[in-house]
């Protein structure tokens, strides 16, 4: 089985794994170290019983010496303190195992999620959620499993093996021979099955992330999956998904219980080489039954630890599988990052910004907005206008860098943002979306999110600034009143007016700002334009606008077509030019005109 574990570290590469097992130890290194130290004398102390019980049968055989009841009270006592240490090394190494292991646990649960935060919006593009969730704890756990076991087991497999060996050639090396000849067979068989497994246990782990990931969209969809009456149609995908991960875990665990079956029966073929060998050596007096009763007891405990390492291979197996899907996860790299040179700048920092022909597109070669220029004076609103697909969406994800431009500049009061600290940049920009999301938590836990050190009083200035504070304190327990994921215990109103004042208290200089209140009451709209009003008051702001009336008084109307600029001005030049605009204008109060009528 050990030729099993080198197997699988070859193809992975054994420098590369200890390396980075050596660094997700740093701290608790020592903790390891005790953890084989006590595995050690663990194994030191089951070579001596048979040892003792040896020298008892030798008394026996050739006579019992005067002094042998004083020597077997010795011995006795002898005995009971090497299974005192037995049981005290036992817990000990175990005990340090465990506790390095949890600490590396959480320890690389952090970084794994410290580091998917950090990654670009572009990852996650293209990644599911249930995915990550996969790899950042199942996957972390299943490489706990390998440093509180495998490493432990390891050791002893192979030290326990090794000094018994030993101790067998002194006695006898002939008949040590002979009790050995399994092993290459043993490792020639193993050999076998041991390169498939891993590609099995690939597969498990593969089709455990898609499970999640299916169970994590069904569940942040629950509420479509009942109105559309498709229980039983996202029910029949998970059992599949569940199917397809049960056969493949169940076709791994067989191909991994292989070498144990196999090692069960070379164990057996050792014990039996020993007695026929042995047997018939001390029939002849040519080895003392006392060394045979070594023999027949060491072949036993030399052949169980490979059974042990043989019966955690699939722990094995999944740990260097997690192993590797964990650090090709943390190899991603972020191409939103800091620049070298990145500075914050004077306090006499202007607020304007400034699209300088910008181009950009999620997928390279195929932009999605073309060579932008305009600018949004400091504390003036300027608002997005366009169809659906024109990019408006797109240049607000661009100011707080969640994507670079491939072409041209965003510039915040002369300065490129890809030359400002991340952290600073999204500090001083607040943004509303269309699609609010809020935290499974409190009504207070999420307005002081984007400023956690605000006091209560700023807070309650911030919620009635956006005409919040009434229907909170209707709630059961006012700001204390748990919402529920995503806020799924509020109206889509009350929802905007929370984001309204979590952007409020964090008071930012630049405002992103998704207007959206076609979905609500015609008192809830007027609220929420009451709130709007108070916080683009001497913001620079951006808005993505979808109902025309809202923007009127915009100090500049940016009008996009299929990601291209074609019209800038005020309201009423633009409607003195006839152009999309225009178009646009007449199409909404048609729509609206159409609207009442049917009302």
């Amino acid at each position: 089985m050990v030729l099993s574990t080198i197997v699988w570290l070859n193809k992975y590469s054994i420098m590369k794994f200890v390396r980075q097992f050596y660094d997700l130890l740093e701290g608790n290194r020592f903790l390891l170290a005790m953890s084989v130290c006590c595995g050690l004398a663990f194994a030191g102390a089951n070579l001596l019983p048979p040892l003792l019980i040896r020298q008892l049968i030798l008394w026996v055989s050739e006579g019992v010496p005067g002094d042998a009841r004083f020597g077997l009270l010795e011995l006795t006592a002898a005995l009971l303190g090497i299974y005192a240490v037995r049981g005290l090394t036992r817990y000990g190494y175990g005990r340090f195992s465990h506790i390095a292991a949890y600490q590396v646990l959480h320890r690389l649960m952090v970084r794994t999620y410290r580091h998917i935060q950090r990654l670009p919006h572009r990852f996650f593009a293209n990644e599911r959620t249930g995915n990550l969730i996969a790899r950042s704890v199942n996957d972390v756990e299943a490489v706990e499993d390998f440093i509180a076991h495998g490493i432990p087991e390891t050791v002893l497999a192979l030290v326990i093996p090794t000094a018994m060996i030993a101790v067998l050639f002194t006695i006898d090396a002939d008949l040590a021979l002979i009790t050995l000849l399994p092993i290459p067979l043993a490792g020639v068989l193993v050999y076998r099955y041991v390169r498939k497994v891993r590609g099995k246990w690939r597969g498990v782990r593969s089709r455990l992330s898609e499970l999640v990931a299916q169970i994590q969209d069904n569940l942040s969809g629950i509420t479509i999956i009942k109105s559309f009456v498709q229980e039983e149609t996202a029910h029949c995908r998970i059992e599949k998904r569940s199917r397809s991960f049960r056969d493949a875990s169940i076709e791994a665990n067989m191909i991994s219980l292989i070498p144990s079956g196999l090692i069960e029966a070379v164990g057996g073929i050792g014990i039996v080489l020993v007695i026929l060998s042995g047997g018939d050596a001390a029939l002849g007096g040519r080895i003392a039954l006392a060394d045979l009763f070594v023999f027949i007891m060491y072949v036993g405990h030399i052949y169980q630890p490979f059974l042990t390492l043989a019966s955690i291979n699939d722990v094995l197996q999944k740990a260097s599988v997690s192993t590797d899907r964990v650090f090709q996860l943390l190899a991603v790299e972020s191409d939103i990052v800091d620049a070298p040179d990145a500075v914050v700048p004077d306090n006499d920092h202007r607020w304007d910004v400034r699209f300088d022909r910008v181009t950009f597109g999620y997928d390279p070669g195929r932009p999605v907005v073309y060579d932008l220029e305009f600018v949004i004076g400091e504390g003036q609103m300027v608002a997005l206008v366009g169809h659906t697909g024109a990019g408006k969406t797109t240049l607000s994800s661009l100011v707080p860098r969640y994507y670079d431009p491939h072409h041209g500049a965003i510039l915040i009061g002369g300065h490129d943002i890809r030359n400002l600290p991340l952290d600073y940049l999204r500090t001083n920009i607040a943004s509303v979306q269309q699609d609010v999301f809020l935290f499974h938590g409190t009504v207070m836990d999420n307005i002081l999110f984007g400023r956690p050190e605000a006091s209560i009083a700023e807070v309650e200035q911030a919620t009635r600034a956006a005409n919040a504070d009434e229907f909170i304190n209707e709630l059961p327990n006012g700001y204390d009143t748990v919402i529920g994921e995503r806020g799924m215990k509020l109206s889509g109103g009350q929802k905007q007016r929370l984001s309204i004042a979590r952007a409020l208290l964090k008071d930012a200089p630049i405002l992103i700002f998704d207007e959206a209140t076609s979905s609500v009451d015609t008192r809830t709209e007027l609220l929420i334009q009451q709130a709007v009003g108070r916080l683009l008051a001497n913001r620079t702001t951006l808005v993505i606008a979808h109902r025309l009336s809202t923007v009127r008084n915009a100090d500049q109307l940016v009008v996009m077509d299929e990601g291209r600029v074609v019209e800038i001005g005020g309201h009423e030049e633009l409607l003195a030019r006839g152009d999309l605009y225009t178009k646009m204008i007449e199409a909404q109060e048609l729509m609206a005109g159409t609207e009442l009528k049917e009302i």
